[in-house]
């Protein structure tokens, strides 16, 4: 019985690491996710002829 309690508590201690790491990623990451938002509402505002010009424009400057 002893055994399968410390089993669980080690398995426990590895998903608290698990989402620990997930919760720091997502707020590593929050700047580019809202920055990828207003984008997003920004091409919404486009005609569809100005979003895609505006896109081959951008992978263009890539490109280069």
């Amino acid at each position: 019985m002893i055994i399968a309690i410390w089993i669980i508590a080690i398995c426990e201690l590895i998903r608290i690491v698990q989402n620990g790491i997930q919760v720091l990623s997502m707020r590593k990451e929050k700047g580019m996710r809202e920055n990828a938002y207003s984008e997003f509402v920004k091409s919404l505002k486009q005609t569809d002829k100005e979003f895609v010009k505006r896109m081959l424009e951008e992978f263009e400057r890539k490109d280069a």
